[in-house]
Parts: structure tokens; C-alpha cells; sequence
């Protein structure tokens, strides 16, 4: 991807702020429905009380996907520029932790991309009766937004490193080149409290 916006411009800013008010209410998000979800869900088994639960197994992921909206345009070229802050900042075990954040970072968003891209050549293909409110168009709707949730589960757990090598980017606008290398990126092991149908 061609970059075309400078680190620490006014575009950056806009980018890292934006990034910070999605972080807000994507925690926000998440902890109103791990609320609910113990509210409504018996603790040992975490299977749900009643039928209304299972109604509601999109909407923290839809209400996840709308908070990244401001992001999403740009939440590649957000990672690409801390990688280049992140050469100019010297090497150490920080650092190192910064750049395997930015591989994950990088992998979902091309993730989110791509289901995004599924999720419109499939509405595309829908027949005409399957609108909104209809089984055969609610179903891979809330499948994609179970992939986006996981996608975006890893931008609230890591996004907030692109803000901090920015910070630290900015206290050491000199400093010599020195790559941090990131070891392999794992699958994620801890899931978000996914919605539950």
C-alpha cells in the first residue's frame, strides 16, 4: 500500500484520535456485554437463561464494527506508519513487543478487509426476496460480523501501541534506524466473549 500521509502530520493525528475514541468505546462495548452476558447466562455453564439472549448475538459486534467506522479507511495505513516510527526507534525488548503487535495489527485488518469483501460479493448474490429482517439475509450478515468481531477484538486488545509508539516516536525524532524484528504471529489463543445464537 502506497502511504500518503506523514508521521505525526495533521492526517496522523486525525488517524491516532479517531483510533483513540474507537479503543473508548470498543472497551465500552465489550464490558456492557460481558454485563449482560453474566446477567443473562448461568456462570459454570455460560449457557443462556432464556431465548432473548440468543436474539442478541450480533449487536455488540455490529455496535463493535460501527465504533471502527472512522478507522476502517485507514487502519492499514495507521499500522505502515508506526512500522516506520517504530525503525526509528531504538532496539529492545519494547520495541520487539511493539512490532509483533503491529503483525497481528496488520493481519486482522487485511482479515477484516477480507470479510468485508465476502460479505458484499455475497449480498450481491442474495435473491431479491432476502432483505433486511429476513433469515436468508440476517444469517451471513451476523456471520460476518462474528468475523469482524474477532478481527476488531484484536485492534482494541493491541491498536493503543500505535498511539504509544507515537508518543515515543516523538520524544526520539533522531534516533538511529534500528528494525525491531517480530517473531511469527500466533493465532489468537483468548477470544473475545463472543455473542452467542
Amino acid at each position: 500500500m502506497r502511504i500518503s500521509t506523514s508521521p505525526a502530520g495533521h492526517a496522523h493525528r486525525l488517524y491516532l484520535a479517531q483510533l483513540s475514541d474507537y479503543l473508548h468505546k470498543s472497551e465500552k462495548i465489550q464490558a456492557a456485554w460481558d454485563a449482560y452476558s453474566n446477567e443473562h447466562s448461568d456462570p459454570e455453564t455460560r449457557q443462556p437463561f432464556d431465548d432473548v439472549y440468543g436474539r442478541r448475538p450480533s449487536q455488540p459486534a455490529e455496535a463493535t464494527l460501527a465504533a471502527f467506522g472512522r478507522v476502517y479507511y485507514h487502519a492499514d495505513e495507521l499500522v505502515l506508519l508506526a512500522e516506520q516510527q517504530l525503525l526509528q526507534l531504538p532496539a529492545c525488548d519494547r520495541t520487539r513487543h511493539y512490532a509483533w503487535q503491529l503483525v497481528v495489527l496488520n493481519v486482522s485488518t487485511q482479515r477484516l478487509y477480507e470479510a468485508r469483501d465476502a460479505w458484499l460479493d455475497q449480498r450481491h448474490k442474495l435473491p431479491q426476496d432476502a432483505v433486511p429482517g429476513t433469515a436468508a439475509y440476517e444469517e451471513p450478515l451476523a456471520e460476518f460480523h462474528a468475523n469482524a468481531w474477532l478481527c476488531l477484538h484484536q485492534w482494541t486488545r493491541h491498536g493503543r501501541s500505535l498511539i504509544e509508539i507515537n508518543q515515543l516516536a516523538q520524544k526520539e525524532p533522531h534516533a538511529s534506524p534500528a528494525p525491531a524484528k517480530a517473531p511469527p504471529v500466533p493465532e489468537p489463543a483468548a477470544k473475545p466473549s463472543a455473542p452467542r445464537r
